[in-house]
């Protein structure tokens, strides 16, 4: 550096100087720490998508990084050109966010999450801080980092312009500003083509907003219809991942009666209608149901695990929250349910209006069924032929053996349950009324199915699921009666030697495996160890079922709803829509315990 004759100019591009190799050392710092991430998160499942994970660290980071400088080292070397003292104020900055950092790659570690406003809000639990921190942690960290910052401080400063000299500076900045556009370019091109060993980072790293432009590239011709992109997206899944270490499900093997096989197996038929509201559910809508569920057990508010088919799907297989469904996919772990089945030797009959090439089939809950089952597999795509291919395979079945049946349903209209933000209210008025006659026409074709059974006197040993993937609300996602009717969904259950009843408290699909691996496989192994849901025929009113999607959770409560999403936005309403409380009315234990749910099948 050459010395002007002016000191207040020359302190000021000393100090500016050393910041920028300050930052670079901290970055390098930052850098190694946040591998932390990558550990807590597994690497990923193919070499593109580790690649990514080292690359977009580097390039997320630096971003940060500069932004630190830009926003605080760099004005504060104009305030404050005093050497010693603006040191020892960049010091206890990034001494601060460094502290931070290890802090949410603790809380990631434990919840999957980063430091975000409902996080603070568990903070005032002591004993989430304690979960939270390490005792060494907690007291040795800080000045541990305050101590290498001085010493970073020290020999950046003797040093400065002796690396200065050696004009690297603009070709570590060319390489780290390189590594951040190429992050975000490769991150448009895995969102634009579904290439989910990339698109399941977007939240590895904390304040990591990847840009997408599916839309735009789509409106320029340079991508394909959606539907194209859904089935180039799940070719990606065709592979399972080889790292399951930290996925425990379930956390402790379950346990069934050695004479199990002995005994006569019950039947069991999945009918699931894709989008079904719990209102249609009435002697207008659905007759032939609605009569059924008066002749069974029938359950009122019953809510699905998810607001979308796939994690509906999911919750009603599995059991699980939706947190799981990307590892369960990527990894095609069977559902205990299935995997029992199996074992049972039970004979399948799967039909859907929507066939089986989607992710909730073909990767998880029909990724193991045996080879000479699959023969099943349907790939009409309307009702009709779905009804006709069933009853075909039932006629095949022997009296002697057990089945298992899953058949789907869905409006015949896919955009039925979408909304736009200009649709008028008559417009929303037609749809519902267009949707009604679709539901009607369904009711038809379980009435098919199931008249199908009693005619062959095979209904009184079948269980019976009459229920929807998800509910609908025809209004759009943000609004309060899309949160209230979106998962709110019927459910039938016709059980032999169960007598009728109409059932008020909450249920959730989550509750269905756990009623037939407890009640119709008498297993002794508690529920919490393969499931968050309970017996559907537990008399005891739970606290909240819980539901959502991708982006937020959903906790239903007698009295109210509330909904948090992944950036730490809360907020509650009551059962008719309007807004209560504050995020300070927030009640923390219920939300410590829902993210309990949210990592109790991750090793910890």
């Amino acid at each position: 550096m050459v010395e002007t004759g002016n000191k207040y100019h020359d302190h000021v591009s000393r100090l500016i100087s050393w910041a920028h190799w300050f930052t670079f050392f901290n970055l390098i710092i930052v850098s190694l720490i946040s591998l932390r991430y990558i550990a807590y998160d597994g690497l990923s499942d193919s070499a593109f998508g580790i690649a990514y994970q080292f690359l977009s660290l580097i390039g997320h980071f630096s971003f940060l990084s500069a932004v630190v400088f830009i926003l605080l080292l760099f004005p504060l070397a104009f305030i404050i050109p005093i050497p010693r003292l603006y040191r020892v104020f960049a010091i206890i900055i990034c001494t601060i966010a460094i502290t931070f950092l290890i802090v949410d790659t603790q809380i990631f570690r434990i919840y999957s999450y980063h430091l975000n406003p409902l996080i603070w809000q568990f903070l005032q639990n002591p004993e989430q801080v304690e979960k939270i921190y390490s005792i060494n942690l907690h007291y040795i960290s800080f000045p541990i980092i305050f101590v290498i910052e001085l010493f970073i401080s020290y020999f950046i400063w003797i040093k400065c312009r002796k690396i200065q000299a050696k004009g690297i500076g603009k070709l570590i900045a060319a390489f780290l500003f390189s590594t951040f556009i190429l992050t975000h370019l490769i991150y448009i091109w895995a969102d634009a083509t579904q290439y989910r060993p990339i698109t399941q980072q977007q939240s590895l790293y904390p304040l990591s907003y990847p840009m997408t432009a599916r839309t735009f590239l789509t409106r320029q011709g340079w991508l394909t219809d959606q539907k194209e992109l859904q089935g180039m997206g799940n070719n990606q899944l065709v592979n399972p991942s080889t790292n399951k270490s930290m996925l425990r499900y379930p956390v402790t093997p379950i346990i069934y009666p050695e004479n199990a096989a002995l005994s006569t197996p019950k039947n069991i038929l999945f009918i699931t209608v894709g989008a079904l509201r719990a209102d249609m559910l009435n002697a207008q809508n659905m007759p032939f149901s609605y009569q059924l569920s008066r002749q069974g057990l029938n359950y009122k508010r019953h809510f699905s695990g998810g607001d979308d088919r796939a994690l509906g799907l999911f919750s009603l297989f599995y059991a699980l929250p939706n947190t799981y469904w990307g590892d369960i996919t990527k990894n095609h772990v069977q559902p205990l349910l299935m995997e029992r089945l199996i074992n049972l030797d039970y004979q399948f009959g799967l039909v859907s209006s929507i066939g089986f090439m989607q992710p909730e089939f073909l990767n998880s809950s029909f990724s193991q069924v045996p080879a000479d089952q699959r023969s099943h597999f349907s790939s009409v795509q309307n009702n009709k032929d779905n009804a006709t291919q069933w009853k075909r395979w039932f006629s095949t079945q022997s009296e002697s053996q057990a089945w298992f049946s899953f058949v789907y349903l869905k409006p015949e209209k896919d955009l039925l349950t979408t909304n736009k933000s200009t649709n008028s209210l008559s417009e929303r008025s037609d749809k519902i009324d267009v949707y009604q006659e679709h539901v009607l026409a369904i009711d038809r074709y379980i009435e098919e199915i199931v008249s199908t059974l009693q005619k062959n006197n095979v209904l009184e040993n079948t269980i019976v699921f009459i229920t929807g993937s998800h509910g609908a609300s025809f209004e759009k996602e943000n609004r309060p009666e899309a949160a209230i009717k979106n998962t709110h969904t019927p459910l039938i259950v016709l059980w032999p030697e169960k007598d009728p009843a109409q059932i008020t408290r909450m249920t959730s699909h989550l509750d269905i495996v756990p009623t037939l691996i407890g009640e119709l496989f008498s297993s002794q192994t508690r529920a919490a160890e393969y499931s968050i849901g309970q017996s559907l025929f537990e008399i005891n009113e739970r606290k909240y079922i819980l539901s959502g999607n991708s982006k937020k959770h959903v906790i239903y409560e007698n009295d109210k709803i509330t909904q948090f999403s992944n950036d730490g936005e809360i907020n509650s309403i009551d059962w008719q829509g309007n807004k209560v409380g504050d995020k300070d009315d927030v009640d923390i234990t219920l939300l410590i315990d829902v993210l309990d749910k949210l990592r109790h099948f991750y090793d910890n």
